[in-house]
């Protein structure tokens, strides 16, 4: 049950990967970057990245792996193990011809260890707890599937010859990557989050499954909990516990979701679609997609701009007089 529950939750998946830097490190060197207000992904793409952040297990990832690191965690990053000469990314950063940011802790060569770096961002209706269960620091390798492969040596090439929308076309590879990474990642059966062991409990996942499947239908959380043979207040707090939302909330995203389906595959009266997933006026279905999105559901058909507000937006940076780029990784908080 569990495993089928998470596989719609990823079809649902709605975020964006934010390609921002490369960076390279020599032996002998630590790379620090203070936390980041968002999920930050590393991409392997030569020799071996040692990751060290404070109350984990260090970790060890060869070319080819991918990285997730929760917000608001400090990163040392080195291309060995042993201690090193720390350098502060915010003070050794550049602008760089693709658009990205680079930053360098080597001694003017290539780096013994090359990576880059993205910020995964859900728009309000994105994750569905997901991503809300990583909580700590976790890695695939995944140069075994062709798929990964090719999006490496393709990122390599943007890289190494830039050109036009360089930086865009990155993180649509990163976000393939992390997709398949997140597939693989909840697949394992000796990988235990609070969302995958409350989904064992078949009373919570009959629930989630009604949702999913019928997401106009009249849910509440009184119908909802009797589905799940639960009491109100139980099904309530488990459900909260599991998905970092209450169940009214996830019946919202699951709608708007949908509803942003039909906006993109069909060419349904925007009438005709909010009263499809449940809402009884076009008005109010435009206020809670405007919430959601940033944009109403018009704009968002003809493909529109979502606003900053309703999502994350993707990082800047300012250079200052030195050549330094007046941002942390990934936007760091200080």
């Amino acid at each position: 049950m569990e495993q089928q529950i998470v596989d719609r939750l990823l079809t649902t998946l709605d975020v964006a990967v934010e390609a921002f830097a490369l960076c390279r490190v020599d032996r002998g060197f630590k790379l620090v970057a203070r936390g980041s207000a968002d999920i930050e992904v590393h991409y392997v793409l030569s020799g071996t990245l040692h990751l060290d952040v404070p109350g984990n297990e260090p970790m060890k990832c060869d070319a080819g792996s991918i990285v997730l690191v929760p917000p608001y965690l400090r990163q040392s990053m080195g291309a060995d193990s042993g201690a090193g000469r720390e350098l502060l990314a915010v003070d050794n950063c550049t602008p760089a011809p693709n658009g990205l940011i680079q930053f360098d802790a080597t001694n003017g060569g290539h780096g013994d260890v090359q990576f880059v770096c993205g910020l995964i961002s859900a728009n309000i209706s994105g994750s569905f707890g997901l991503l809300d269960t990583v909580r700590r620091p976790i890695s695939e390798k995944l140069d075994d599937l062709p798929i990964v492969r090719l999006c490496y040596e393709m990122m390599q090439a943007e890289i190494q010859r830039p050109g036009l929308g360089s930086r865009a076309l990155t993180g649509a590879l990163m976000k393939t990557c992390v997709l398949v990474m997140l597939r693989r990642h909840f697949s394992r059966s000796d990988y235990e989050t609070s969302l995958l062991s409350t989904l064992r409990d078949p009373r919570l996942g009959k629930a989630v499954a009604a949702v999913l499947d019928k997401p106009a239908a009249r849910h509440s959380v009184a119908a909802l909990a009797s589905i799940a043979g639960m009491s109100r207040s139980a099904f309530a707090r488990e459900f909260s516990h599991a998905f970092a939302m209450s169940p009214m909330a996830f019946v919202a995203k699951t709608r708007l979701h949908h509803a942003a389906e039909l906006l993109q595959s069909t060419n349904m009266p925007v009438k005709v679609i909010a009263a499809s997933i449940g809402f009884s006026s076009r008005s109010h279905f435009s206020r809670a997609f405007r919430d959601a999105y940033g944009t109403d559901p018009s704009a968002y058909r003809r493909g529109e701009p979502e606003a900053e507000s309703a999502i994350t937006a993707p990082p800047s940076a300012s250079v200052r007089p030195n050549g330094h780029a007046d941002y942390d990784m990934g936007r760091a908080a200080a």
